[in-house]
């Protein structure tokens, strides 16, 4: 296979999926190229035939092991640096796996971040260039805005237009809808990306409380403060401050937040020295603040100083085709966490995903398949994985629209939409491939290049049952 010679060279080995792909995502953001091998004996020929900068191996696989992944790596190369990861975080494992060489170890779970210092690390002590980000910036896995819906795509366009300004936003929508993800999305889309993104949730603080924690207060300002501390404004200088819940601030306090986005500067509680910063605001909020202005609950000069660019986060009810993915990326995440490899659900729990409203948004989802990872048995989410009150709301209105018979019908008339058409299009390949395959859909949607939570969803929305 041919590579990049500029990019560090990374192999993966772990037999599970998810773990693969978690480190494969991670580590291609951050400049390698990245091989993967789900056993050992896979990785100890990988390992014969290229030169890796990096191999990251699990201890415990079926046949070959890791401390066998790292015997080979040493045979071919002195200077081999291989981290071992494993569950089994015995201390006599730590020290054989050093005692062979291996240049680090992590103990499962781990966070990315872990792994990432240590891999940053090795590139440094070979003089390579150290963990970087390459093409377009993105954030880590855990972090990524997830979303095949247009309402999230036109989301993400607007997000690359406007995260190179330095303009405040507004973001709005419904609590649970990861309004801060789009925050983070933005601060990392501009030139501030490397610079502190510091988020403050408004709702949770008191007013004097939340003034001290904006602008900071001077030793001595008022009874507990026993020394100086620096507030948020002053921790997110040169980069981005966001503020969560903003329609539940003080209107007194509005007022000196309406000065430090006139003005860029402010004075600390109880200080008379004039700070100057650089912040970048993005704001949010699940409010109407047009109908809090009219309430005299907001300032208007406020809001429109807020509001430069707005953005509207939607229910996930109104955004079905981010179900999907949204599936898969918290399969993924959890089962990193957990140890586990699930990665796949029946198709009568991908059913109920669909018909349910979702009334907490794609945070409900995170935490229902965050229980039902934890809780299921095998490679898939069952039924008596899900929180049993959801099953008591099939009655509710359908998440997606009802196309079924309708897409053909609608597609052959001679006005109809190209959405239409490709609708009818993507349908007769599923079909097909459903056929083909005697209704084998894991088989199906390796035929076509998808998941399998995506084709479940496809079925469903194409009334193929």
């Amino acid at each position: 296979m041919e590579t990049d010679v500029n990019l560090h060279q990374m192999l993966v080995v772990d037999d599970k999926a998810n773990m693969r792909h978690l480190l494969e995502a991670a580590f291609r953001d951050k400049g390698f190229e990245v091989t993967t091998a789900s056993n050992g004996a896979d990785a100890i020929k990988q390992i014969k035939e290229r030169v890796f900068d990096v191999i990251i191996t699990d201890f415990n696989m079926p046949g070959r092991t890791g401390l066998d992944v790292l015997k080979a790596a040493k045979e071919v190369s002195a200077d081999a640096q291989v981290i071992v990861v494993t569950a089994y975080g015995t201390i006599e494992i730590a020290v054989e796996a050093m005692r062979l060489g291996a240049c680090d170890f992590i103990a499962k779970p781990f966070k990315l971040a872990e792994i990432e210092l240590k891999v940053d690390k090795i590139l440094r002590e070979k003089n390579l260039e150290p963990l970087r980000e390459v093409a377009a910036p993105s954030l880590p896995e855990e972090r990524r805005m997830v979303g095949d819906s247009e309402a999230t795509k036109q989301l993400l366009k607007m997000i690359d237009k406007i995260g190179p300004s330095r303009s405040s936003v507004l973001i709005t929508g419904p609590s649970g809808t990861g309004k801060e993800l789009v925050a983070k999305a933005i601060h990392e889309a501009g030139p501030r990306r490397d610079r502190p993104f510091v988020a403050l949730n408004c709702a949770a603080l008191a007013s004097g409380v939340l003034e001290s924690e904006l602008f900071g207060h001077e030793k001595g300002s008022f009874t507990g403060a026993v020394g100086r501390r620096v507030g948020r404004f002053e921790q997110a200088h040169t980069g981005t401050l966001f503020l969560d819940e903003v329609g539940e601030i003080d209107p007194g306090i509005q007022t000196k937040l309406l000065r430090v986005l006139q003005e860029a500067e402010f004075e600390r509680v109880g200080g008379v020295e004039t700070i100057k910063v650089d912040v970048r605001i993005v704001a949010a909020t699940n409010r109407d603040l047009r109908e809090a202005i009219q309430t005299g609950q907001f300032r208007e000069d406020f809001y429109y100083r807020l509001n430069v660019f707005s953005l509207r986060v939607e229910p996930l009810r109104q955004r079905p085709d981010d179900i999907p993915g949204l599936v898969d990326h918290f399969l993924r995440k959890f089962s990193a966490e957990t140890n586990k490899d699930v990665s796949e659900i029946d198709d009568d729990v991908m059913g109920l995903f669909m018909r349910y409203p979702w009334p907490g948004n794609v945070r409900e989802l995170e935490n229902v398949l965050e229980r039902a990872v934890v809780l299921t048995e095998g490679t898939s989410v069952r039924r008596e994985d899900v929180p049993p009150e959801m099953w008591y709301a099939q009655d509710a209105p359908t998440v997606m629209e009802a196309k079924p018979a309708a897409v053909s019908e609608q597609a052959g008339a001679e006005d109809a939409s190209l959405i239409e058409r490709s609708d009818k299009f993507e349908s007769e390949m599923i079909h097909g491939a459903l056929q083909r395959f005697r209704w084998n859909k894991t088989k199906a949607a390796e035929h076509l290049g998808l998941k399998r939570t995506t084709l479940q969803y496809k079925i469903k929305k194409y009334g193929l049952e």
